[in-house]
């Protein structure tokens, strides 16, 4: 999780246009496969550069908004465009998506954009147990991560991850369903959704059941 702090605070810089040019039709997605009403909490795992989370913050109604960030730089970015645009408060910090500073229960919506596919499979599934411990039975999760690629770009992708993962941002395209179902979530959706060239996988799932104690 240290490397993946120290390359998201060198890119925070350049990251915005990197979204804008590749993710903004996913995350799209995702706040409409949220569907968040009046009267919940939502949590947004890895905030970036505060993009999709001030527009999160502005659905009607909300009883609670937060949203974590592990990268000092792009929290830092977060924050200064959250405090220019103005608009409702809402709670973020720093933290770890592997442990996140919440109470079980608490939230019925958390969506999480191009965090998932920088961990390590071990780290997916915890911070996938996570987002399943704070959130509400039959609440909803709603992602995004990168995909395979068509065959030319995936094979240079991944030669350049194999050896400089922080040259393509350190994230690979990872198959979340597997995952999700360990943890206790049941996939509603999947869909591709491709932007400036770049392919992105985009998931809906409810939570199951009740949490493993200590998740």
């Amino acid at each position: 999780m240290e490397r993946i702090e120290r390359v998201y605070d060198v890119l925070s810089p350049v990251y915005g246009l990197w979204a804008e040019l590749t993710e903004t039709a996913a995350r799209r997605w995702v706040l409409e496969q949220a569907a968040v009403k009046p009267g919940e909490s939502v949590l947004e795992a890895g905030i970036g550069t505060g993009g999709l989370f001030a527009t999160l913050r502005r659905c009607a109604g909300l009883r609670h908004c937060a949203g974590v960030e592990l990268s000092s730089g792009m929290l830092k970015r977060a924050r200064r465009r959250l405090l220019q645009q103005g608009g409702p408060s809402a709670e973020v910090c720093r933290a770890d998506a592997r442990h996140l500073p919440f109470e079980r229960g608490v939230f019925e919506v958390v969506v999480s954009c191009y965090l998932l596919d920088l961990l390590a499979l071990k780290d997916i599934a915890r911070a996938l147990a996570e987002f399943r411990r704070v959130c509400k039975p039959a609440g909803r999760l709603a992602l995004a991560s990168m995909a395979t690629q068509g065959r030319l770009l995936n094979t240079l992708w991944m030669s350049i991850y194999k050896v400089a993962p922080a040259l393509v941002g350190g994230c690979r395209p990872v198959d979340l369903a597997p995952l999700l179902a360990d943890a206790g979530w049941r996939v509603k959706s999947e869909e591709i959704v491709s932007q400036g060239g770049i392919r992105s996988v985009v998931m809906l799932a409810e939570a199951q059941g009740t949490p493993a104690e200590g998740a």
